[in-house]
């Protein structure tokens, strides 16, 4: 059995240009693996904290040296000597170590880094690729094994607005997503040559064709409905059949739009009462229908995600990420009062690989769907692309078919489906 020799963390740029974690782990046998951490940048209230320095002479005080030296001089160390396939108990004792409900001691960034460079020690350890290895441990912490028959479809988010672009659009994804009857490799082609028709169809509107903080393109348009007719009329382009070849997808992230109990939305000439809202909801859907439907209503507003799930064609993917935050009890809340459909699953929103895998198993065991995704501030580390295939997520959510942080991702998707499927 290998043993882990050493753990060291230091700081790197995000897609951002903010400062995360990365570490490397050496395994007594000079066998090194290497990691690093998201963060976000529309952050759900609910999830786990991630610590920064808070030093604003230093980075716009964005800095993660503190995290760097509670891994180096104090967690580390302490894990000298461990096997790496010991990571149920080493997360156990990093959540009693931080001794909080989230991750506001160590924080989820610091926990996340050493969890995930375990995982990745104990892949190396057994000799399997690490989306067989976190498929090994699922079934052996839960008993219930997953059957890896398939890459997972992608989300790709080819138009960006709210807090991940600066223009005038409210909702933060607008996605497509190609037809599951499609492998992956047909459906990343589809993606990337949507991506290119899509920026040829904004050149020749005169469009705004840079790019946001998630790949996506940042067009200038005056609503909401805008953007969604630009992606129609690329579809058409493309000659596919939309609810046939691609499906529509939003993140509308409602959270960050409501003011004083009113959504502001620019669709409407004036913030809307949850009344009016909702029948602007009803519009978008019957003009539209989206397969995936992203955090529509506030994060808070339970009774309203209820009623909003039971007006919804059963299809349609109703998704909490801001409502749900990766978080076990809200999601057992969820699957409770029927609020939702389906979670969206990001590691760093609760701290550890299997506190990830414990909330993926309530999910599963309650007919719940679950999508794995990215955070807008990304590193090259592609971990949640194998975690998507160990788990068969419905979806994968890794940005646009661009920049290199989230190709990161789907490149490995392709390698897995040409090399181990």
């Amino acid at each position: 059995m290998l043993k882990i020799k050493k753990i060291h963390a230091y700081e790197i740029i995000d897609s951002r240009g903010y400062p995360t974690i990365e570490g490397k782990l050496l395994l007594d046998n000079g066998q090194e693996v290497l990691s690093s951490v998201p963060a976000g940048t529309s952050i759900g209230k609910y999830e786990a904290l991630e610590l920064r320095d808070n030093d604003k002479t230093r980075f716009d005080g964005m800095g993660v040296s503190q995290a760097v030296t509670y891994i180096n001089d104090l967690l580390g160390p302490k894990l000298v000597s461990v096997s790496p396939s010991k990571i149920a108990d080493i997360d156990r004792w990093l959540i009693q170590a931080d001794g909080t409900k989230n991750k506001s001691s160590l924080g989820a960034n610091t926990c996340l880094l050493l969890s995930q460079l375990v995982a990745k020690g104990a892949a190396k350890e057994q000799g399997v690729s690490l989306f067989r290895y976190l498929n090994a441990l699922y079934s052996l912490l839960f008993k219930s094994p997953i059957k890896i028959e398939k890459i997972p479809t992608p989300i790709f988010n080819v138009i960006n607005g709210g807090k991940h672009a600066n223009n005038n659009l409210d909702f933060q994804e607008f996605q497509i997503i190609p037809s599951s009857s499609y492998n992956f490799t047909q459906a990343y082609r589809m993606g990337i040559e949507f991506f290119h028709e899509l920026g040829r169809v904004l050149a020749y509107r005169n469009a705004n064709i840079s790019v946001g903080e998630e790949g996506g393109f940042t067009p200038n348009f005056t609503t909401n409905f805008d953007a969604l007719e630009v992606i129609n009329e690329t579809i058409a382009q493309k000659k596919y059949q939309l609810g046939v070849d691609i499906f529509l997808g939003l993140d509308i992230a409602a959270s960050h739009f409501l003011k004083e109990d009113k959504y502001a939305i620019k669709d409407r000439s004036h913030p809307l009462k949850i009344s009016d809202y909702f029948e602007y909801l009803k519009d978008l859907l019957k003009r539209y229908s989206p397969l995936v439907l992203e955090d529509p209503l506030d994060q808070d507003d339970w009774t309203a995600w209820g009623k909003l799930s039971g007006l919804i064609s059963k299809e349609t993917y109703l998704v909490g990420d801001d409502l749900l935050t990766t978080n076990k009890e809200r999601l057992m809340r969820a699957i409770k009062e029927k609020t939702c459909s389906t979670i969206l699953i990001k590691p760093n929103q609760i701290g550890t690989i299997t506190e990830t895998l414990e909330v993926i198993d309530i999910a599963r065991k309650n007919n719940f769907n679950y999508i794995i995704s990215h955070r807008s501030g990304e590193t090259n580390d592609s971990f949640i692309a194998d975690l998507a295939v160990a788990v068969q997520s419905d979806f994968t959510k890794f940005g646009a078919p661009s920049r290199g942080e989230r190709v990161a991702k789907y490149n490995r998707l392709w390698e897995i489906e040409r090399e181990e499927l």
